[in-house]
């Protein structure tokens, strides 16, 4: 059972993404971040336990954040009717608790996102 320990905060901030699996690192844009994980939406899905290592920077002039993590879930697109690409979600693995705290006191005012509207039949 997927427990979440801390909300999700609105997010849409650029995310530089390494995998094993790619020569290159590739920027994508986030859906939401927490102290300990980040959704990110992307057209090229990657299997459940892949380790990834992500950068970003909350605000213009802020440090760059770099953190290892692993991907723990792959929403995948699979009707005509979804509303989006799909994705992956990403668990921070190894992180300290200080450093929680102070992606935690940067995220604070952030509202979580919204839920999505339902698509209706014609």
């Amino acid at each position: 059972m997927y427990v979440r320990y801390e909300m999700r905060r609105a997010m849409r901030i650029p995310v530089e993404l390494m995998t094993p699996d790619w020569d290159e690192p590739v920027t994508l844009t986030s859906a939401d971040l927490s102290p300990r994980g980040c959704y990110l939406p992307s057209r090229v899905l990657l299997e459940r336990g892949t380790p990834v290592v992500v950068s970003f920077r909350l605000g213009s002039d802020a440090a760059e954040w770099t953190l290892f993590g692993e991907v723990v879930r792959v929403s995948a697109w699979r009707r005509l009717t979804d509303r989006h690409d799909g994705g992956f979600g990403v668990r921070f693995v190894g992180t300290r608790a200080m450093d929680r705290l102070r992606l935690r006191e940067r995220l604070r005012g952030v509202p979580p996102p919204l839920p999505r509207r339902a698509v209706r039949a014609a």
